[in-house]
């Protein structure tokens, strides 16, 4: 009689652990799709981002050039140089911006660029379209910030 009731004891304990462990590894379950879930969402949004983020900088080069082929009289094949020009520019100004550089590194680092892009448009437009431009050097620059921001 004592081992029955050890017996049934010790199965009534077996059975209580077996439906409190079965109760665990569903929450735990839960929990581990919740977080999955979470992440998958993470990802879709920070993916959304970059792609907006894309599109703001070709956003930006577009009109620019749009303003410098009306301004400078360009021809096609300048002006896809020039949207290139542009667009690259902006993609490095964009991340010199939100760099952990300090403001004179990041003001040093936009001379650089600067500089970059003025040789490179040099040597994809006409002396007297190069001329112009630099005449309307700091609207554009202006307009080219205000593309990204």
């Amino acid at each position: 009689m004592v081992i029955c009731s050890l017996q049934n004891i010790l199965l009534a304990t077996i059975i209580t652990l077996t439906y409190k462990t079965k109760h665990m590894i569903k929450a735990l379950v839960s929990a581990v799709k919740l977080m999955v879930g979470a992440i998958a969402l993470l990802l879709m949004v920070t993916t959304t981002v970059t792609a907006q983020e894309k599109d703001k900088v070709a956003e930006g080069a577009k009109t620019v050039t749009a303003q410098m082929k009306t301004q400078l009289v360009l021809n096609d094949n300048q002006q896809t140089q020039v949207l290139d020009v542009n667009r690259t520019y902006l993609k490095k100004v964009k991340d010199n911006k939100e760099s952990g550089a300090t403001a004179v590194q990041k003001a040093k680092k936009m001379q650089a660029l600067n500089e970059e892009r003025d040789n490179k448009l040099k040597s994809v437009l006409t002396a007297t379209q190069y001329k112009k431009y630099s005449a309307d050097k700091v609207e554009n620059t202006r307009k080219l910030r205000e593309s990204i921001q």
